[in-house]
């Protein structure tokens, strides 16, 4: 009795087993043709992949028959799918590898025929680039140095950023804020350079590195400035002041031979006064009067030039212009003497001479006279000669005061008188 009833349990439970459904699978004949959202995914991406199964006819297969996913790199959630009207429908998942994933799915006795329908790849991380490329913004740096953004762009054959990818930026000079970053969502990778000198940078992500790109320096603008006095040579580290304490110098402003373009240029005298000099296209000359001391004491003048170029970029260059005081002249000492004494009778020639001493430059030596002007005491126009010797008829009896004035070449005068007495014969 024991042995029926465990018989019939067997039974039983063989029975159960055989009602079990088993799973519901592709025909022969059928294909599968696997497709994703994305084709590329960033490290720890993911992506919705379907799998489309259709019978040899053409028409969708039964629904719930089971799907499963499979990948060589990655992972799929959930592995086996039933389909709904002949679609499957699974998550991908990248994972922190680069490399392609084959995501495969399978049913039963569907295929992906010929063309491999039921595999797709996606490719991941650095995999994914075709091309690194590398620019800055700007392209240079002032002339005394600077920083410039470095943009490495990753994108793959068909022209789409890759996302989340280490770069790696190298420099052969300067300094880098940073050695790698990562790419954005637009396949974008940033760090900073500070350089002073021309520099040549890459960037590389997984396979590819881009070509070197080339930092150059900006040339700056130049400017020159002299200046030499009116008359001798040398420069105006010690120009005299004339007899009027005044001296009066030229400046040759010019830019340099490797300036960039000015947009302005300017010179500061130095003693209050300025003169705009538009572009400073060419070379110019200026010239300036300097006021001089009023002492031993030299008066001294700092000329700038100013220039600023198409950059916005500044330069300056100055000269320094010293006023000596005017050289210290004698007094001059002038006398009159006439050949015909204090008297004379109408009608008799005088002859008068004019003499003088002093007023040399230095406080030694005799000024040279430019100039005698003659006023004979009579009713008589003055009358100049270049010379001190001249003569006078009286043809009226009467005391006379005759007055010379010398006039030196620089403006200076001096005078001599003497009297004389005219006698009726």
């Amino acid at each position: 009795m024991r042995m029926l009833r465990v018989l019939l349990v067997i039974i039983v439970v063989v029975a159960a087993a055989g009602c079990e459904k088993a799973p519901l699978l592709a025909p022969t004949s059928s294909t599968i043709t696997v497709t994703a959202a994305s084709r590329v995914l960033p490290f720890n991406g993911s992506t919705e992949v379907t799998a489309t199964v259709l019978e040899s006819g053409g028409t969708p297969v039964q629904n719930g028959t089971v799907v499963r996913f499979s990948t060589n790199l990655g992972s799929v959630n959930p592995v086996e799918v039933e389909t709904r009207n002949g679609i499957a429908v699974t998550t991908f998942s990248a994972g922190s590898a680069s490399g392609t994933a084959d995501v495969r799915a399978t049913s039963g006795g569907a295929t992906g025929g010929s063309s491999n329908t039921n595999t797709i790849s996606i490719t991941i991380g650095a995999a994914a680039i075709n091309t690194v490329t590398l620019r800055a913004s700007p392209g240079n740096v002032p002339p005394n140095g600077g920083s410039v953004t470095l943009i490495a762009s990753l994108v793959t054959d068909a022209g789409r950023g890759v996302e989340g990818v280490p770069v790696t930026f190298n420099t052969d000079a300067g300094t880098l804020s940073s050695t790698t970053a990562t790419s954005d969502a637009n396949g974008e990778a940033r760090t900073t350079l500070t350089t002073s000198q021309q520099t040549v940078v890459s960037a590389t992500a997984g396979t590819k590195t881009s070509s070197n790109l080339t930092i150059t320096v900006r040339t700056g603008p130049s400017v020159t400035i002299s200046c030499a006095p009116t008359s001798g040579t040398g420069n105006c580290s010690a120009v005299q002041a004339g007899s009027n304490n005044t001296a009066t110098v030229v400046f040759t402003v010019a830019k340099g031979s490797t300036s960039s373009n000015l947009r302005t240029a300017s010179v500061d005298f130095g003693d209050g006064t300025s003169q705009d000099l538009g572009t400073l296209a060419s070379s110019t000359t200026l010239s300036k009067t300097y006021s001089g001391p009023s002492s031993s004491t030299p008066r001294s003048f700092t000329a700038i030039v100013r220039a600023t170029d198409i950059n916005g970029e500044t330069t300056s260059a100055t000269t320094t212009v010293t006023v000596t005081q005017a050289a210290q002249r004698t007094p001059i000492n002038a006398a009159l003497s006439a050949s015909c004494g204090t008297a004379t009778v109408q009608g008799q020639r005088c002859e008068f001479t004019a003499s003088h001493t002093g007023g040399g430059e230095g406080g030694t030596g005799n000024a040279a006279i430019q100039s005698y002007t003659w006023n004979f005491g009579d009713d008589s126009s003055e009358v100049t000669t270049s010379g001190p010797v001249t003569s006078r008829i009286y043809t009226s009896d009467g005391r006379r005061t005759v007055v010379v004035t010398l006039t030196t070449a620089d403006g200076r005068t001096a005078n001599a008188r003497t009297e004389i007495i005219i006698d009726v014969p």
